[in-house]
């Protein structure tokens, strides 16, 4: 029995790294609208913008670092609900005035930014072998 737990356990760390770096298949039907397992520049476009709105909570065009906290999950359930939460390197990496307020224009150009790198043939479309962590 506690080789049968060593060995599951085994499998289950390489098959969560695996996965962590390695094709994500819910992410990726999600975005590849037509189902042809290739996700098209558009419908990467179309990704980014829906996943923008979803993190604006309060729908004014902008998502505030807390808005993107809350969206996410960020803060522990047991802090204080103002507790500080420390900004994220996807926030970051996004936010290029470093204003802590996301506009579609810095969204969208990480998602230009991080298609353009997954598209590795240069075929404007990404594969499902292409498409890894962290996606688009």
């Amino acid at each position: 029995m506690k080789i049968y737990s060593i060995a599951v356990a085994t499998i289950l760390s390489v098959s969560a790294t695996s996965a962590a770096w390695g094709f994500m298949p819910s992410q990726f039907i999600g975005i590849d609208r037509n189902a042809d397992n290739m996700v098209s520049r558009e419908e990467a476009h179309d990704y980014r913008q829906r996943y923008f709105y979803s993190l604006d909570g309060n729908s004014d065009g902008l998502v505030e670092f807390e808005e993107y906290v809350q969206a996410k999950n960020l803060r522990s359930a047991v802090a204080n609900p103002g507790a500080k939460v420390k900004v994220t390197d996807e926030y970051a990496e996004a936010d290029k005035n470093g204003d802590t307020k996301l506009t579609p224009e810095e969204f969208f150009t990480v998602g230009e930014k991080r298609f353009n790198q997954l598209d590795v043939n240069k075929d404007g479309f990404v594969s499902q072998k292409e498409f890894v962590a962290p996606g688009l």
